[in-house]
Formats: structure tokens, C-alpha cells, sequence
């Protein structure tokens, strides 16, 4: 995503770099539902991962620009809250039509079914071009604006960094979670009603729609109550210790465990908890993301935020490998802890930068929340 972010501020824009790289993106689709072979699923993934590397950090940066050129930045929180809750949409409804398809047609029709929608996106996309902005040709930066952007890049660093702390215990819920609901849950959920162990995660989605427009309202409360809207910062910092009450409870459901199985209910509500971190986290990321990048370099860094997930995920899959060789309970509870020194160190990063802005009104990176 960093190069896609690259590629759209220097060189071919946020529009030539989705058009350009959602070709591949959908050819991977169609080798994946094509080609039945290892060598397929591997030119199949480069495919997929180059479009979809490039096209992330650039559809929400473009947004962020067309509400900026229509002079309605007020409302870019909303914006990406529905944004992150429109790919919610795509999620549960994949999650739950793919594998009805792949039950009743059979896996190559499941597989070129989301080839076709991307397909008719592609299209819708183009269609609209007359909508947006109209961006600057690309230039060299001058000395100024590559001097901004090194305070911008050094300003967020050790905030993506811990945010990567976040997705290396987030993401945790697509394995270790999983191997917890299979070994450890009793999965009915009431009398004749049962799910499977993956099937816990799929609650995510649905709550995130659900919980969208109540975390918007809440916003706007708090920022009418206190004269001023929420740091994005601040934001970000509830989200870092929901993390810790959630693994503080899924320790204390690892504990139980011994004793016999425990409720689903148990990992339904601890879903529902991490959901609150990640609408605090990820959703108030992007966003964090698009504001505080200094002038050309704002995919550029909503890249690197996107990379957060790469880093965590990376260092997640290694922890991983010490489930089952400790007992779930204090699995759960040395990523509680983990949990909480990403907070303490997120805390106190985030509340210097925010005495920061608040005392250098003309630095490029203050900005509102």
C-alpha cells in the first residue's frame, strides 16, 4: 500500500493509480476462478495483493478530497466512519452469499461472482470521474513541502508503530479465537441453535454497522459537550484500553476454561467489545491518516497506516505459536498486558503531540480532530 500511496502522490494521481491497478485486481479474480492449479492461486494472490495494495490507500484519500474540495472537511469523520462501514457491508455479505453460492454452483462460479461485481465497480467508478477533483500535475516537492512531510512522517511513526500493537492482537480473533471457540466453547448459542467456531468472527461486520452511527452520535455529543471536537488522538486511546478490557475478559474466559467449556455468549460479547476498539482505532485512522499527511503525501501515508496491519499480523502470527503451549488463560492475559503498555506509550505520545498543535496553530500537521 505504501507504493500504491507513492505511485498516486507523485506520479499518475489517486484516479490513474485505482484505474490502473484494478485491472490486475480483477484478473486475480478471474485466475483464481480459472485456474484450479498452485500455480494459479499463487499468480492469482501477486495479482489481488498488487491491485488491492494500490487501491486502498487511494479510494479513501480521494474521498477525503472530494468533501475537501466541496468545503464539508466538518463532516470527514462521518465520512469515514460510512466509508469503513460500507466495506463492512461487502464483508458480511461475502461471508454470508459466498459460500450459499459455492454450495448451490460450485467454487468457480463463487470465485468469478466477486469478478463480476468488481467488474461493475470499475465501471461505476469511471463513470463518476466528472465528480472529482481535478488534482495538480506532479511535481517535484519543494524544499518545504519534503521538510513538512519529514515532520509528518516523524510525528505519526510511533503512532503507527503501536497501532500496529493493536492488529497484532485484533487479528488474533481469524486464529487463535478460533482454535479457543473449537476447543474451549460450548457453541449453542440457545436450544437447537449452534454456530461453528469461525463463525464468531462474522459477528464483527454486523456489529460494526450497527454500532456506525451510534459511535458518530457519540462523537458529536462529546465534542458539543466540551466546545471542541474529540482529538483523533484521544479517540484512538479509548480504543487502545477497550483492547485491554477485552483480553482482560478473554483471560479471564481462558481461566474458566479449565474448569469446562465456556459460553459462546462469552466470544460473542468479547467481539462486540474489540469492535468498539477497532471503530476507535482503524475507523479514526484513516481519517487521522488523511489529516495530519502533509500536502502530497497523504496516500503515501494512509499506506503506511494501511501497513500497520502487515507489521502486527506479522509479529502476531509468530506470537501465535506459543497457543497451546501455554494455557489459553495466560495466552490471553500476556496480550492483555501487551495491550496495556501499547496504551500507556500511546497515551503519552499522543498527549505531547496534542499539547504540540495546540501551541503551533501554523504547524502543518495541527489540525481538527
Amino acid at each position: 500500500p505504501i507504493l500504491g500511496g507513492y505511485l498516486a502522490d507523485r506520479v499518475l494521481g489517486r484516479f490513474g493509480t485505482i484505474t490502473a491497478f484494478a485491472l490486475p485486481y480483477l484478473a486475480g479474480h478471474l485466475v483464481l476462478a480459472a485456474v484450479p492449479t498452485r500455480a494459479g492461486l499463487g499468480i492469482a494472490l501477486v495479482l489481488l495483493a498488487l491491485g488491492s495494495g494500490a487501491i486502498k490507500p487511494n479510494t479513501s484519500t480521494l474521498m477525503g478530497m472530494i468533501y475537501e474540495a466541496e468545503k464539508k472537511t466538518a463532516l470527514l469523520g462521518r465520512a469515514f466512519s460510512y466509508f469503513y462501514a460500507a466495506i463492512n457491508v461487502g464483508s458480511a455479505l461475502t461471508s454470508l452469499g459466498l459460500p450459499l453460492v459455492r454450495e448451490a454452483y460450485g467454487y468457480a462460479i463463487a470465485l468469478l461472482l466477486p469478478a463480476a461485481l468488481m467488474a461493475v465497480s470499475f465501471v461505476l467508478f469511471v463513470a463518476g470521474r466528472r465528480h472529482y477533483p481535478a488534482e495538480p500535475p506532479r511535481r517535484a516537492p519543494t524544499p518545504t513541502e519534503r521538510a513538512a512531510a519529514r515532520a509528518s512522517i516523524r510525528a505519526l511513526a510511533p503512532l503507527f508503530g503501536l497501532i500496529a500493537v493493536f492488529w497484532f492482537v485484533y487479528d488474533q480473533t481469524a486464529s487463535t479465537w478460533i482454535f479457543f471457540a473449537r476447543d474451549f466453547a460450548d457453541l449453542e448459542l440457545w436450544h437447537g441453535l449452534s454456530i461453528t467456531p469461525d463463525q464468531v468472527q462474522g459477528a464483527n461486520p454486523v456489529f460494526i454497522l450497527v454500532l456506525t452511527p451510534v459511535f458518530n452520535r457519540l462523537w458529536s455529543w462529546l465534542a458539543t459537550r466540551r466546545g471542541s471536537p474529540l482529538p483523533d488522538t484521544r479517540k484512538m486511546h479509548y480504543g487502545f484500553w477497550i483492547v485491554v478490557i477485552t483480553m482482560g475478559g478473554m483471560a479471564m474466559a481462558g481461566a474458566s476454561a479449565s474448569f469446562g467449556r465456556v459460553s459462546a455468549w462469552w466470544l460473542l460479547l468479547a467481539t462486540f467489545v474489540i469492535t468498539l476498539a477497532e471503530l476507535c482505532i482503524s475507523v479514526v485512522g484513516l481519517e487521522l491518516s488523511y489529516r495530519r499527511a502533509a500536502p502530497g503525501t497523504r496516500s503515501a501515508i494512509t499506506g503506511a497506516f494501511l501497513a500497520t496491519i502487515f507489521v502486527g499480523d506479522l509479529f502476531g502470527g509468530m506470537f501465535a505459536q506459543l497457543y497451546g503451549q501455554v494455557s489459553p488463560g495466560v495466552y490471553f492475559l500476556l496480550q492483555a498486558m501487551i495491550a496495556a503498555a501499547a496504551a500507556l506509550a500511546f497515551g503519552s505520545i499522543a498527549g505531547r503531540a496534542e499539547r504540540l498543535r495546540e501551541g503551533l496553530t501554523a504547524d502543518p500537521l495541527a489540525s481538527a480532530a
